[in-house]
C-alpha cells in the first residue's frame, strides 16, 4: 500500500506542477496576444517586412522654347539596415574604404533599434557597382534623384537651387518648391527567415507623385548674350558687380536675367551668398538720369511745356534751394525741352521739376509703383525706396528726384516701369513664368495676358512725344554708344554717384543705359546697370551703353528681326 500512495503522491505533486506551468503559459500566451499584441506584431513586421520610400522625380524647369534649365536625374545612395548587420567590423572597413568614409561616422551602424540609415547619398557610379559587387549584409541601395543644372552658370540666379533633398533654397526652384517636388511613394518587402525578399501579387506599394514642370519666360539664347556681353565689359571695367535686363515690353515677360558674377548651380556651396544674390530683384540703386524720361512724362501730361519750349540752363552751374548743381556732361545755354532730355541736363531738368510742384511730383511717380515690389514670381524681392511726401520729403527733395536722386530702384523695378514709355504708356506686371505643364507635358496652367496695373502716360505722350526724344538721346546725345547700323534705337544713359556715409562718394558710382528696339515697333527692352565700375570710366553712355547696344543687335537678328536700316540703303 506504501508504494502505492507514494506513487499518487508524485502523481498529484506532477499534476498540480503541470496545472501551475499550464497556468502559467496560459497567462503570458494571453498577455502576448491581448497586453504586448502591438510590441510582438511590430517586433516581427521589423523582422519580415521594411517599407521603401520610392522618390518622387522632381518637375523640370523649362525655358520659354521647351529647353531644359534644371532636371533631375537618377542617381544611387548607400543605406543600411543595422538590425542585419552581423559583423560590423568588416562592414564598417569595406564602407570607409570603398566610399572614403571616416569610420568613426560609421559608429551609428551599432543601432540596432534603427531600421534606415543613410551611409552615402547619391555616390558615383564607381562606388555604387563596388559596394553592389560585395552584397554585404544590411546594405543596400536606393535609387533617388539628384538635381542637375545641364547649363551651368546660365540663368543661375534666376533658377536657384536645392539642397541634397531636393527642396528648394533659392530662385524659383524656391518659389515653386510645392509645385516642382511631387510626393513621394513607397512599397512594403517582405522577406523570410534568411531575410530574401518575399515576391507577392498583393503587395503593398504607392506609386509616387512626380513634380510639374515650370515653363519660364526666360529664352536661353537671349540669356546667353546677356551674360556674355555683361562678362565682357566687367572684365573691362572690372566692378564690384552688374545687372542685365532684357525684357519684353508689351508683355513684360522676362526674357533674361542676368548678374554678374555668376555661379554655378550644380555646385553652390562653393559660392558665398553675396554671389548667389540675384541682384536684379534685391538690390537697389539711385537710377540717376535714368529717371528723366518717366519725370518729364508727367510734366507733358499735365501741359505744362511743350517739347519745343526753351529753357535757360545756366552754362552748367545753377545754384537752387541753397545748393549748387551742375550738369556733367559740359555747359549748356539754352536748350529745348528735348534737347534737356537728349543731352541730360541736371540744371534743366530741375528747372522743369520745379514746374510740377511736391504734390504733382510725388503723385505722378507713385503711380509707377516706386517703393513698391513689382510681385515677380520670385523669392527676396525689395521695393526699393520711395519715401512718403508728407514725412520726408525736404526742400531739395523736388529737384533731387527729378534727377533720380533720393529715391531708389531695383533694375527690374525700373525696367518694368520703363517699358510703359515703349508699350504705349501702361504699366505692366513683370512674369517670369509662363505656365505650368503635369509631368506629362500637359498644360496644367495657361499661358496668362498681358496684367495692367494701370496707365501712367497716353499714347500720345509715349509714342509721338517721347520716343524721338529717346531716339536723339541715342544718335545725338549721351547715348551715341548704343547706336545700332541695323535698328532705331531709342534710350537714356544714367549715372549716379552712390552715397556713403551720409554724402555722396567721389569715386564710387552706378553706370547705367537703358533702351528698346526697333524703336517704332519695339520688340525687347534692355537694361544694363554696372555698379562702381573702375579703369578710369564710370558714366553709363561709356561702360552701360554698349553692352546694351550688343545685346540688342544679337537679340533682334536672333528673334528674326529685319534690319530696318539695311533694308532702307537698299531701296
Amino acid at each position: 500500500m506504501l508504494p502505492l500512495k507514494k506513487h499518487r503522491f508524485w502523481a498529484n505533486i506532477i499534476g498540480v506542477f503541470l496545472i501551475i506551468v499550464f497556468i502559467i503559459l496560459s497567462v503570458h500566451l494571453g498577455r502576448v496576444q491581448l497586453i504586448d499584441h502591438d510590441k510582438y506584431t511590430k517586433l516581427a513586421n521589423i523582422q519580415q517586412s521594411q517599407k521603401i520610400e520610392l522618390s518622387a522625380r522632381r518637375g523640370l524647369i523649362l525655358d520659354r522654347n521647351g529647353n531644359k534649365l534644371a532636371e533631375s536625374l537618377q542617381v544611387g545612395s548607400i543605406y543600411a539596415d543595422p538590425f542585419k548587420i552581423e559583423d560590423f567590423n568588416t562592414v564598417a572597413q569595406h564602407l570607409s574604404t570603398i566610399l572614403k568614409l571616416n569610420p568613426s561616422k560609421l559608429a551609428k551602424l551599432h543601432n540596432k533599434n534603427k531600421r534606415f540609415v543613410w551611409i552615402k547619398r547619391k555616390v558615383g557610379d564607381d562606388e555604387l557597382n563596388a559596394i553592389a559587387k560585395l552584397s554585404l549584409k544590411g546594405i543596400y541601395i536606393q535609387h533617388e534623384y539628384h538635381r542637375f543644372y545641364p547649363n551651368k552658370e546660365l540663368a543661375s540666379h534666376v533658377l536657384g537651387f536645392t539642397n541634397i533633398d531636393e527642396k528648394g533654397l533659392e530662385g524659383i526652384e524656391l518659389s515653386f518648391d510645392k509645385i516642382l517636388s511631387g510626393t513621394p511613394g513607397f512599397k512594403l518587402i517582405n522577406r523570410d527567415a534568411l531575410q530574401r525578399q518575399i515576391v507577392t501579387a498583393d503587395a503593398e506599394i504607392q506609386l509616387p507623385k512626380h513634380g510639374d514642370n515650370v515653363v519660364l519666360t526666360i529664352d536661353s539664347n537671349i540669356q546667353h548674350f546677356a551674360e556674355e556681353e555683361l562678362e565682357i565689359a566687367c572684365e573691362k571695367w572690372e566692378p564690384l558687380s552688374a545687372t542685365a535686363i532684357v525684357m519684353d515690353p508689351m508683355t513684360c515677360e522676362v526674357l533674361a536675367m542676368a548678374n554678374y558674377p555668376a555661379y554655378d548651380p550644380n555646385h553652390f556651396k562653393k559660392y558665398p551668398p553675396n554671389i548667389r544674390r540675384n541682384l536684379a530683384i534685391t538690390d537697389c540703386y539711385e537710377p540717376g538720369s535714368l529717371i528723366k524720361p518717366i519725370v518729364i512724362s508727367g510734366i507733358f501730361e499735365q501741359g505744362l511745356v511743350k517739347p519745343t519750349d526753351v529753357l535757360f540752363c545756366n552754362n552748367g552751374t545753377y545754384e537752387i534751394e541753397g545748393r549748387v548743381l551742375h550738369d556733367t556732361h559740359g555747359g549748356h545755354g539754352n536748350l529745348t525741352v528735348s534737347e534737356i532730355v537728349t543731352y541730360s541736363s541736371n540744371i534743366g531738368m530741375a528747372k522743369l521739376g520745379m514746374l510740377m510742384g511736391n504734390d504733382r511730383m510725388y503723385q505722378h511717380l507713385k503711380q509707377f509703383n516706386f517703393g513698391e515690389k513689382t510681385g515677380i514670381e520670385l523669392h527676396g524681392e525689395t521695393g526699393g525706396i520711395f519715401r512718403p511726401q508728407r514725412q520726408w520729403w525736404r526742400k531739395y527733395t523736388l529737384v533731387s528726384v527729378s534727377i533720380g536722386q533720393e529715391i531708389a530702384v531695383t533694375p527690374l523695378q525700373f525696367i518694368t516701369a520703363f517699358c510703359s514709355i515703349p508699350n504705349g504708356g501702361l504699366l505692366l506686371k513683370p512674369r517670369i513664368v509662363k505656365t505650368i505643364t503635369s509631368n506629362d507635358n500637359k498644360t496644367k496652367e495657361e499661358p496668362q495676358c498681358p496684367l495692367q496695373v494701370r496707365r501712367v502716360m497716353s499714347t500720345n505722350v509715349a509714342r509721338n512725344i517721347l520716343n524721338p526724344i529717346l531716339m536723339k538721346v541715342v544718335t545725338e546725345g549721351t547715348g551715341k554708344n548704343a547706336n545700332l547700323l541695323e535698328y532705331d534705337v531709342a534710350g537714356k544713359t544714367g549715372t549716379s554717384q552712390k552715397a556713403e556715409g551720409g554724402r555722396f562718394s567721389r569715386d564710387k558710382y552706378v553706370g547705367s543705359f537703358i533702351a528698346y528696339a526697333p524703336a517704332e515697333s519695339p520688340r525687347i527692352c534692355v537694361l544694363v546697370m554696372i555698379n562702381e565700375p573702375r579703369n578710369g570710366a564710370y558714366y553709363g553712355g561709356t561702360v552701360a551703353a554698349p553692352v546694351v547696344r550688343e545685346i540688342t543687335r544679337r537679340s533682334l537678328l536672333y528673334l528674326g528681326e529685319k534690319p530696318m536700316k539695311f533694308q532702307m540703303a537698299m531701296q
